[in-house]
């Protein structure tokens, strides 16, 4: 395993990230990916972070928008009630979801691979710089002819079609 400037096992500062991010400390998760950036500049690990930090993030940013919608049906008396209890499912649904996500954080960056959970880790490449673009055909290319004349070799063993010069005036008839 690869360590970093301290002696430590980089795959600790992910696994410490993202464990962070299970008990959604946002602001120790932030200063650890500052930390990471600063000291050890190791682009795998400080994808591995943001990951993390992201999905501490959209933990308490889901969070805290289902507490003000609870709050804002609990002062209506019958609705209220039901409510509630649909936006404290919906929380704890979202606090499995991370935990899903924690774990196999965990368990991919202990191993030292990537975490790939599915959305943070496009967020994640794309504030490194890294934008995985998919291979784009590109048609051959043909040489343009010369004064009308075509090159010797074609290009890719196809003759492009003959197209008269253009820099010939157009004639007149009337003249």
């Amino acid at each position: 395993m690869k360590k970093g400037k301290f002696g430590v096992c980089l795959w600790f500062y992910a696994v410490l990230a993202f464990v962070l991010a299970f008990l959604g400390q946002v602001l120790l998760g932030a200063l650890l990916l500052g930390f990471v950036i600063a000291t050890e500049k190791d682009e795998w690990l400080t994808r591995q972070t943001i990951e993390a930090l992201c999905l501490s993030i959209f933990a308490s940013v889901v969070s805290s928008v289902l507490s003000i919608i609870n709050r804002v049906f609990s002062y209506i008396p019958l609705v209220g009630s039901a409510v509630s209890d649909v936006f404290s499912w919906l929380n704890w649904l979202v606090s499995i979801a991370v935990l899903v996500f924690v774990i196999i954080g965990i368990v991919q960056t202990a191993k030292g691979k990537d975490a790939s959970i599915p959305v943070f880790s496009s967020i994640a490449c794309k504030a490194v710089g890294l934008i995985k673009q998919k291979p784009v055909y590109q048609q051959p290319q043909y040489q343009q002819p010369m004064n009308g004349q075509y090159p010797q070799q074609p290009a890719n063993g196809q003759y492009p079609q003959y197209q008269p010069p253009m820099n010939q005036p157009p004639q007149n008839p009337q003249q």
